[in-house]
């Protein structure tokens, strides 16, 4: 017994600096900022006259942090379903192929490890209205007589960002999903052949009950992710024209370092936190059910 209680004890020694750091570099920033929401205070005097829930308040009337809410559920959603379709049809395609799939995990490291002003500012040319490399084909094979100014105007400049984030983050969702598919038990699927199962039963009650658990992962990493943009908008449309490509990140930014509101940047922080908890709690709940039901 005691022997036992010495190693629960050195085990807590061990893991006590850990602890120590994730507390000072995790709890106390968010204990701060969720104090600092309860105030009027600004980027020169922080802490500063007490207004209790105000902030909260005016967050919740605001109809640019309301779109932008709005913009990035659309945007996370968004990326993230078309990102696991892709990426998944990718790996279903080339996960019986060894040799194919090694070249092919290697080339896809590099869209999602390139700095995300570089993907800016390649995107920018691709998109630019008059020399744009988009416009030119589009003009070229008749679809269009005019360039089309697609992060200029309001119906196609979310769309864009998101397709950016698609470009650069679908070889992510490949990768897992490839890593997944190869790590599946083989006697489901020599159960099937004997039984003479043609490859969309096989696909229907096999592989795709059991990549459920795992894509649901994967979407759910790439969610927490895509709720986090703001490097594509900041430096592509600065969340125009308008409010059109307006995401809660980028307005945050804009209120507390624009603005030099941090406060009222810390309420909506506080706010945009609790809806991905929700999110992501129900997400990790429907993980549960899955892994539970296939199984």
């Amino acid at each position: 017994m005691l022997r036992k209680l010495s190693q629960d004890r050195s085990k807590w020694l061990m893991a006590l600096p850990t602890i120590a750091l994730l507390l000072l570099f995790s709890l106390y920033p968010l204990l701060s900022m969720l104090h600092m929401s309860f105030t009027r205070s600004t980027l020169g005097q922080p802490f500063r006259a007490w207004v209790g829930l105000q902030n909260y308040k005016d967050a919740l009337v605001d109809r640019i942090f309301t779109t932008s809410i709005g913009n990035t559920l659309i945007f996370g959603f968004g990326v993230t379903i078309a990102e696991l379709i892709i990426g998944f049809l990718l790996a279903l395609f080339f996960y019986r192929s060894v040799q194919a799939g090694r070249y092919l995990r290697t080339l896809a490291l590099l869209p999602f490890i390139a700095p995300p002003v570089a993907v800016a500012m390649i995107w920018r040319l691709i998109y630019e209205p008059n020399v744009g490399l988009i416009n030119h084909y589009l003009r070229q094979w008749n679809i269009t007589q005019q360039s089309i100014p697609f992060l200029g105007q309001p119906e196609t400049s979310l769309l864009s960002i998101m397709v950016i984030d698609i470009w650069q983050w679908t070889p992510f969702v490949f990768i897992l999903a490839l890593a997944a598919l190869q790590s599946l038990p083989e006697e489901p699927y020599e159960a099937a052949a004997v039984d003479g199962a043609t490859p969309f039963e096989v696909f229907r009650f096999i592989t795709l009950p059991m990549m459920i658990p795992s894509l649901l992962v994967i979407g759910i990493i790439r969610l927490i992710g895509a709720f986090k943009v703001f490097d594509q908008v900041y430096m592509l449309t600065g969340g125009g024209p308008g409010i059109s490509s307006q995401v809660a990140t980028h307005y945050i930014y804009r209120t507390a370092f624009n603005s030099f509101n941090t406060g009222y940047a810390s309420s909506m922080t506080i706010i945009l936190l609790v809806i991905v908890i929700v999110v992501i709690t129900a997400l990790t709940l429907l993980h549960a059910y899955t892994v539970r039901r296939y199984d």
